[in-house]
């Protein structure tokens, strides 16, 4: 009997190092987080009109995984772009810039679903989510729900994949 293999998707939050940008962020959802880094960055064909506006230095400070299926990675970067969950809504001023968006991750990782249109209860899955060191005080480990796990700092995980 064969087993089947899942394939990996993460969603990811990108923050951009050079300081006259260093409030831009942007948000995604990949199965090749290195690929896709690379392509914001411009040293591959690809990446988003958006991160084309400042100069390369984007790098993943907040990156989860754990999803069951792609449906589900795009969906929960739906709620991430869309915290209040309305479509065409900007985000609240809390919520927006390198801290903000990381602020935002606390309510978000609480969902029963990221959205109302999701197949799948968050609870029923394990996530693991990595936060860059510098962030990583804006999230409240000890409230993170059962299923969700710190797996650590986005540069290490980054470095064995």
């Amino acid at each position: 009997m064969e087993k089947e293999v899942r394939e990996n998707w993460y969603c990811y939050i990108l923050r951009n190092k050079h300081p006259q940008y260093a409030n831009l962020t942007y948000n995604g959802s990949t199965n090749n987080p290195k690929r896709r880094l690379r392509q914001h960055n411009g040293e591959i064909n690809g990446g988003a009109v958006y991160t084309k506006k400042a100069p390369a230095g984007w790098e993943i400070y907040f990156l989860m995984t754990g999803f069951p299926d792609h449906k589900n990675t795009l969906s929960c970067e739906w709620r991430i772009k869309h915290t209040e969950g309305k479509p065409r809504s900007q985000r609240p001023p809390q919520h927006r810039g390198t801290k903000g968006r990381i602020v935002a991750m606390n309510d978000i990782l609480q969902l029963e679903k990221w959205t109302q249109q999701c197949q799948y209860n968050n609870c029923d899955h394990q996530f693991t989510i990595y936060v860059a060191d510098d962030v990583l005080q804006y999230i409240d480990l000890d409230l993170l729900p059962n299923n969700i796990v710190y797996g650590g700092p986005t540069e290490t995980f980054l470095q064995t994949i």
